[in-house]
């Protein structure tokens, strides 16, 4: 009896002890009752890269001058005139120019050179009743045609074929007129010398100041 009794209290004390001891856990949980760990993590807010404003369209470059100086546009004589200069401009309006030197009004007819001119050349006679009445110009100008001093009588009278000589000028030595193109208040006055241009004015049909 007495060891019945023994095997029955040990069997006891091995059954109290299996239940007391904690229930055996898988992995790293938490005994119970004790707060859950937290498993997010911090989020950091990274500052994203600033984007670059876009560049502006840089200004256009200013208009470069050109290499070159500009250079005056040629004169020409005809049809009413050369450059700003006009037949029939009174003499104010002629000085207003600034293409002629002052006027010579001593005789009945007023008489000045054009500022471009060489010295003593390119006259410009002044009448009382027409204003400027005749322009008389250098080598170096020309018609709007072509014509010029220096020329050959020869290609003038090609580039002029309605020219006539003055009534009992010599063939080789004429002076002759021919009406302007473009123009039919105005004519060339053309001398020739030993088949050659020598002088060229454009004039007035009518101007009165000379023969």
């Amino acid at each position: 009896m007495r060891a019945t009794s023994m095997v029955g209290t040990l069997t006891c004390l091995l059954l109290v002890a299996a239940c007391s001891s904690p229930a055996h856990q898988s992995g790293n949980a938490a005994p119970a009752g004790s707060p859950a760990p937290t498993t997010a993590a911090a989020t950091t807010d990274t500052p994203s890269p600033s984007t670059p404003s876009p560049s502006s369209t840089p200004p256009s470059p200013s208009a470069r001058p050109s290499s070159s100086a500009t250079s005056a546009a040629p004169l020409v004589l005809g049809p009413k005139g050369i450059g700003s200069l006009k037949l029939g401009m009174t003499r104010q309006q002629a000085t207003a120019t600034g293409m002629v030197r002052p006027f010579d009004t001593t005789g009945r007819c007023g008489v000045s050179f054009l500022r471009a001119a060489p010295a003593e050349e390119g006259t410009i006679t002044l009448s009382p009743t027409l204003g400027v009445a005749a322009i008389s110009v250098w080598p170096g100008i020309k018609t709007p045609e072509g014509a010029r001093i220096g020329m050959s009588s020869a290609e003038m009278l090609r580039m002029y074929p309605g020219y006539k000589a003055a009534e009992g000028a010599e063939a080789a030595n004429a002076r002759g007129y021919v009406t302007v193109p473009g123009n039919d208040k105005a004519s060339y006055r053309i001398a020739t010398r030993n088949g050659k241009v020598t002088s060229l004015t454009l004039q007035f049909r009518n101007q009165d100041c000379y023969e």
